[in-house]
């Protein structure tokens, strides 16, 4: 009987995109065509974990500010293969998640992800 390696495990996020990746290769390809977007999706996702909350608890967050998210678009904001979503609703994200949005252009970015970078802080 041979041993197997031990298992090398990524960040959350990053095995979240490898399971996504096994079980829908279509879907893997369309993430790969979007990359900017799945980025987006999986620090909206991340920040909202890292607060504790769970879906749920974003959209009655984002209600109580007076700027309420419905399931759908909160659904829409985590996912790595929708459609990118507009500013207001990031920033309305970011705020039921006490955060903020923080957007900025860069110029000269020779790393492939393209020209902008939003900071969730």
């Amino acid at each position: 009987m041979t041993k197997r390696p031990p298992r090398q495990s990524g960040t959350p996020d990053q095995d979240v995109l490898a399971r996504m990746r096994a079980a829908h290769p279509a879907g893997a390809a369309l993430l790969d065509q979007h990359q900017a977007n799945a980025n987006l999706a999986m620090a909206l996702r991340s920040l909202r974990k890292s607060k504790g909350m769970t879906a749920a608890d974003v959209r009655r967050a984002s209600a109580d500010l007076g700027r309420p998210l419905t399931p759908g678009m909160v659904s829409g904001l985590e996912s790595p293969i929708a459609a990118l979503p507009d500013l207001n609703q990031i920033v309305r994200y970011a705020a039921a998640c006490g955060a903020q949005v923080e957007l900025s252009f860069v110029i000269g970015n020779t790393d492939g992800d393209g020209a902008c970078r939003v900071i969730l802080s």
